[in-house]
């Protein structure tokens, strides 16, 4: 999905070279960048260092009214959402989502944030203690300071302080708790408490506000107690500090209450429109690097900003070798700064570390980290950049629906298409003028592009495909060649590549023969109509589509030749007649696996048993698996003096008959059998058990050359054991196995000698 939407808006990503030197987290070795607009830019950075790769992604905002940093909870406080869910909450309430990080630390029990929090200038939830916080102003403007918010009730006699907002009130603790309906449906209080229910009259729950209360009610509860909407609760446990709980217990209804806000000590926090703190640090303050920082590399979320106003929305990936590894506080604190930061506080990271976009062209919010979790993890609240502008109706992303492949042979036509247009302000333009396209060639090409963008690839070079809707462009680009570097033939029944053919004459034997041009050892997209196909000798007929017929004649030869441009494949084919193999056993004649059993004989890979001075096979016997395993390693033409016998792997190994220890024993080495696992953690071989058709399947597609796992719609497709379904799979898919008549492939069947014989002569 990121591919995808990345692709739709290259024409803005480009390969970023950081404006900030790279020093802290390595050497850069990759990246993109994408204007977003309204004065904010995102970036990508792949880093190699000593300590491994690491992944950055961030985006600078300069502020602006056109889009303004905000805090998004979601519903309620009391329990968590993942950043996709954020986002689905601010469409539902008319917000468009630019940028979004997660943000502060909260309980995993409940959902509710550690520190304080403001959103649209109200104090959604408070802590009791101070600590750092990043506050956002209606102008987009940000600063970093220390909060430290003092919250009183008074009865215009007495006043008392507020110790949480919108926390979740447990049993014994010493506080007075105010309770919002944006805490939730209930109070989710599980001891007994005085609730003192009021309604809002005037002012507003904001910092350096005054709001006025009317008491509604005033009662001892134990237990939950709802919410209703609109209404605020103060609440505390019987438990508490007399002279608060006393407070509360004197409030009656219809008496109006006063309850203050102020932020002690940093007069900024009264502009704030939006904020959080964080319990997870100060990273920077004027410049200097915090100390103390805990230990140890993770995934990490970092906010900061710079001395001209400009604000980073940070994210680093972590704990996934070969892609991040994560860092330090120290180092993200250096690397804020290295970006230009002076001011910057960590927010909650680990798995808890996510960052989505909704880039230019497209409607869609993406993650575009890699939580590592390996899923998002759902948090308690998030940092956005809400997007504020209106449609202009100004075409400026055109999405170009265009093939991955890029390299042609010539002939090749490539169906390229306009499926939206996006005006200066992203929106979506419903209704957009007439799509032109045009085509410029490079080198020696010659591709053209007709009015609803048919490309049609002809000469050697490149061609740029330009899509042109009311002004705005979208460029694709694609090479085509008359010539290619190789051409290879393959068998179109079970993708083998073919160098030579040889056969016994058969004028029913037809082969379906396709081409691949490639070009630099990469394969480029052809089909076979544009190969010319011919054939040299009295060997058979072609087609123009590679189908090739014997001729029915022995001792012929000549060859193929397949040919693109000034280059020519061929392959030796020679017809002669073989002589048909003899069947040395006493009881396969007239059987249906008849010549293959004999083949098999000849080449050494199966061996019946003398009874009375005759070779017998008992095709129809059940194999077991001490005889598959025999039959697997002549197959296979292992050396069997290199191994023992042993078998050390298997706790039955003295149940091995001697004359399959060695063929065990190597086939379990190469790691084409295996065995089952017992409860104390040993595997048994089971070697004189019948092997299962879903057993035998699995082995036999551990030696596939060619795999290909195409869907399979069997009747009894329920029946196959989970680890089997690869193997059965690749086996059908490449026409080894097929089913039965009544569409079944019967996996716990068990296997025949001659079937075994038969699946295992369809790899040679």
């Amino acid at each position: 999905m990121r591919k995808n939407i990345l692709s739709a808006v290259l024409a803005l990503m480009l390969m970023c070279s950081q404006t900030a030197d790279a020093a802290v987290l390595g050497d850069v070795t990759g990246g993109w960048s994408a204007d977003m607009g309204a004065y904010t830019y995102f970036y990508n950075t792949i880093y190699n260092s000593s300590e491994g790769r690491q992944t950055e992604y961030y985006a600078e905002y300069t502020p602006n009214t056109e889009a303004v940093p905000i805090v998004v909870n979601g519903e309620s406080i009391w329990g968590r959402r993942d950043i996709n869910e954020a986002v689905n909450y601010m469409r539902k309430n008319g917000m468009r989502p630019m940028i979004g990080v997660n943000a502060d630390y909260f309980s995993f029990l409940t959902g509710i944030p550690m520190g304080h929090t403001i959103i649209d200038g109200e104090i959604y939830s408070k802590t009791n203690e101070a600590q750092d916080a990043v506050g956002f102003r209606a102008d987009g403007s940000g600063f970093i300071g220390r909060l430290d918010l003092k919250t009183n009730v008074s009865d215009g006699a007495r006043s008392i302080e507020i110790t949480f907002i919108n926390k979740w009130c447990q049993a014994g603790f010493d506080a007075v708790y105010l309770i919002t309906d944006k805490f939730g449906s209930s109070t989710k209080t599980e001891s007994e408490c005085v609730f003192v229910t009021c309604t809002p009259k005037e002012g507003k729950l904001g910092i350096g506000k005054e709001l006025t209360l009317t008491v509604d009610d005033n009662s001892v509860y134990n237990g939950d107690l709802a919410i209703p909407s609109g209404k605020m609760i103060l609440l505390a446990d019987t438990h508490t500090n007399p002279e608060q709980l006393d407070f509360l217990r004197s409030l009656k209804a219809g008496q109006t209450i006063k309850i203050t806000n102020e932020a002690v000590g940093d007069a900024r926090w009264n502009e704030a429109e939006s904020g959080l703190s964080s319990v997870g640090g100060r990273l920077l303050s004027n410049g200097e690097i915090g100390s103390g920082f805990e230990a140890g590399s993770a995934p990490r979320t970092a906010i900061g900003i710079k001395p001209d106003g400009k604000i980073i929305f940070y994210v680093l990936d972590g704990r996934q070798s070969g892609y991040s590894s994560g860092a330090r506080l120290t180092t993200l604190a250096e690397r804020m700064k290295e970006l230009g930061c002076t001011d910057a506080i960590n927010l909650d990271g680990g798995g808890s570390t996510a960052i989505t976009g909704v880039f230019p062209g497209s409607n869609a919010a993406m993650v575009v980290n890699s939580p590592s979790d390996g899923e998002l993890r759902r948090a308690a609240n998030y940092i956005f950049i809400k997007d504020n502008r209106q449609p202009t109706g100004t075409a400026w992303i055109v999405n170009f629906d265009v093939p991955e492949a890029k390299k042609y042979l010539a002939g090749m036509t490539v169906q390229t298409s306009v499926n939206s247009v996006y005006d200066t302000h992203n929106y979506k333009i419903e209704k957009y003028g007439k799509v032109n396209y045009t085509a410029e060639n490079s080198e020696n090409g010659a591709s053209s592009v007709d009015k609803n963008g048919l490309v049609t690839m002809a000469g050697q070079g490149g061609v740029k495909i330009t899509a042109e809707v009311d002004g705005a462009t979208a460029d694709a680009y694609f090479e085509s060649f008359e010539t290619p570097d190789e051409i290879k033939i393959y068998n179109s029944t079970d993708s083998r590549e073919i160098a030579e053919i040889r056969t016994e004459a058969n004028e029913e034997l037809q082969l379906d023969l396709t081409a691949a041009a490639f070009v630099n050892g990469e394969r480029i997209q052809s089909e076979d109509r544009l190969f010319k196909w011919e054939t040299e000798g009295e060997i058979g007929e072609i087609t123009g589509e590679g189908l090739f017929t014997l001729a029915d004649t022995v001792n012929k030869s000549g060859k193929i030749k397949v040919t693109a441009g000034n280059l020519t494949k061929e392959i030796q084919v020679i017809i002669a007649d073989y002589p048909k193999p003899v069947n040395p056993f006493a009881d396969t004649s007239g059987h249906w696996a008849e010549e293959t059993i004999s083949l098999m004989a000849a080449g050494g890979v199966i061996r019946g048993s003398e009874e009375n001075g005759r070779i017998y096979f008992h095709p129809d016997n059940d194999m077991t698996r001490a005889e598959f395993a025999v039959m697997m390693g002549n197959f296979m033409q292992f050396d069997l003096s290199k191994y023992s016998g042993s078998n050390q792997i298997f706790s039955d190994r003295n149940e091995i008959p001697e004359w399959a220890r060695k063929s065990v024993q190597a086939m379990s080495e190469a790691g084409i059998i295996q065995g089952g696992e017992n409860p104390d953690g040993s595997y048994s071989f089971n070697p004189n058990d019948s092997i299962t058709r879903a057993e035998a399947m699995t082995t036999l597609g551990r030696i596939l050359s060619s795999k290909t796992e195409k869907e399979i719609h069997f009747a009894d497709n329920a029946e196959i054991p989970s680890w089997a379904v690869s193997g059965v799979k690749s086996l059908v898919s490449a026409g080894i196995v097929t089913g039965y008549e009544d569409n079944t492939i019967r996996p716990n069947a068990n296997v025949t000698r001659a079937e075994a014989a038969v699946m295992l002569s369809k790899l040679g």
